[in-house]
């Protein structure tokens, strides 16, 4: 009987607050956004590069002009101003810039473009600190304004344009003249002019033939991925190796650049001189058969000029003033490591590791 009563109190009890709530509140529903299969597709996007109606920055804008030229213990400072209206073609105009020349050592020349006026606010779009990315600096003993076999000349004729030439030999290792220089805070352009059939190597790390040729864009854009033929993979390096071959004459002595060095009885000789841009913004290289135009969408120009003579001098200069040398490496590295992508399980690894042995194939390492 008890239990019987305190059912029912309890059943009116579930009716009363049934009660209350119906007439105290209101249940309702709301659609659920569904993502669309269309947004899968992204928008129809064409680079600049393939546009056949994308503006030419060299058409429209109108470089820049040197002024304030004073000398310094190692080089010399300018200013560039704007030599016409701002273009502001793929994005705003810096009206004026500061110009630093340093002969660093007697075979690092450095040429540095950043705006005049950066501050807390605008600085990281246009400097890259020291301690991501080390800055080659003055050699403590160097007096390379008397010994560097690197020159550089400029002009303001018809616009700002330098040049870089090697003293000993008078040849012209890059210039920019005829090219204007376009300085926005989302893209910079300058170019350079190249011999007939230039050898350049580097530019890494893209998987391409070592000679790069000089019909092709190189994008600097690290990816993080594996290798794909002509495209970006981990990393990059902004500097590239230019070998010139010369021909010899017997009787002066006098130098003549060779185009298609290929005569197996003809003497050569070889001068390599190296170029590093320091800067991690996105970029890209057209390499062209006159001529090369190197674009960024950021930073600053950051130059260095390595005279060389040679691949090894130039390479170790490099080492030594930007990116340092390689690491020591433990013994076992220098052994048999076999290596891929996509393993499945330990027990095809451990397959592998068995048909190697039974094969009489020395194995290091596996990963």
């Amino acid at each position: 009987m008890a239990g019987r009563v305190a059912l029912a109190v309890a059943s009116l009890l579930c009716a009363s607050i049934t009660s209350v709530l119906a007439q105290t509140s209101t249940t309702s529903y709301r659609a659920i956004f569904t993502v669309p299969a269309s947004a899968q597709n992204g928008l129809p996007v064409l680079p600049n590069i393939n546009d056949p109606q994308a503006v030419n920055a060299q058409d429209v804008c109108p470089g820049y002009t040197a002024s304030n030229v004073v000398r310094t213990p190692y080089g010399l400072t300018a200013s560039l101003q704007l030599a016409g209206k701002a273009c502001n073609v793929y994005g705003t105009d810096v009206d004026t810039l500061n110009l630093t020349v340093e002969y660093q050592s007697s075979d690092r020349l450095h040429v540095e473009i950043v705006p005049t006026y950066v501050d807390s606010s605008n600085s990281s779009w246009y400097i890259l600190p020291e301690a991501l990315v080390q800055k080659p600096t003055i050699d403590a003993d160097a007096d390379a304004v008397l010994d560097s076999d690197l020159n550089f000349v400029w002009s303001n004729d018809p616009t700002f344009s330098f040049s870089v030439i090697r003293q000993s030999t008078g040849d012209v290792l890059f210039s920019s003249s005829g090219y204007k220089l376009v300085f926005e805070n989302q893209f910079i352009e300058f170019g350079s002019s190249l011999p007939e059939n230039y050898n350049l190597y580097g530019m890494g790390e893209v998987i391409h033939g070592l000679r790069m040729g000089n019909n092709i864009t190189r994008t600097f854009y690290a990816a993080d991925v594996g290798d794909p033929i002509d495209y970006n993979i981990y990393g990059d390096h902004s500097f590239y190796l230019d070998t010139r071959y010369y021909e010899v004459d017997a009787t002066t002595g006098n130098l003549t650049y060779a185009a298609n060095a290929t005569n197996a009885s003809a003497e050569y000789v070889s001068y390599s001189h190296g170029v590093y841009m320091r800067n991690s913004h996105g970029q890209e290289v057209l390499l062209r058969p006159s001529n090369m135009t190197w674009r960024t969408i950021g930073g600053s120009i950051d130059l260095y000029f390595y005279a060389g003579p040679t691949q090894d001098k130039v390479t170790k200069a490099y080492q030594t003033s930007a990116i340092g040398l390689p690491a020591m490496q433990q013994y076992f590295t220098f052994g048999y490591h076999q290596c891929r992508w996509g393993y499945t399980n330990w027990t095809e690894l451990q397959d592998v590791v068995d048909n190697f042995a039974k094969l009489g194939i020395p194995l290091e390492n596996i990963w």
